[in-house]
């Protein structure tokens, strides 16, 4: 689908349980493999070390899914590492290899407040509908603050 260069918006997008999440490319430092290392400092502490950095981990799972992350092998993981303003650094752990996406600005519609008191809402503010050949496809872009607000 080919849209107007001067209104696009880059998106990374990446599927969290049922769910096509996304952020702001500017929000995104950068995607790592989740090794069966980082898997094993992630389920014992909820944080993992690369490099000098010590990451905290959102597993968003629990909040959208079953509560478990999936049965792949380590090289089909991922941790999105993001820095929400003026904060450390966390990961979102993936399920698969995320997608950059440049869409419309005016795409991405606000979901209203009185809409995001369901708890998966609670962490989403914009939402966008895109069409493909065969179906339409949904993404909803996370709202860091809330999402950090939201996880323990």
């Amino acid at each position: 689908m080919l849209y107007n260069n001067s209104n696009l918006e880059k998106f990374m997008v990446f599927k969290i349980a049922d769910y096509s999440l996304c952020l702001g490319i500017r929000d995104v430092l950068k995607v790592v493999n989740f090794t069966t290392e980082i898997s094993r400092e992630m389920t014992t502490m909820g944080l993992v070390q690369l490099g000098k950095h010590t990451i905290k981990v959102w597993d968003l799972h629990q909040q959208l899914g079953d509560g478990s992350l999936p049965h792949r092998s380590p090289n089909q993981r991922f941790l999105v590492i993001i820095r929400p303003r003026d904060s450390e650094l966390w990961g979102i752990f993936v399920d698969d290899l995320p997608n950059l996406v440049e869409l419309p600005q005016d795409m991405m519609r606000p979901i209203p407040k009185s809409y995001r008191q369901a708890s998966v809402l609670e962490m989403i503010s914009h939402a966008a509908v895109i069409p493909n050949e065969a179906s339409t496809q949904k993404i909803f872009l996370l709202d860091l603050q809330q999402v950090g607000a939201l996880t323990p």
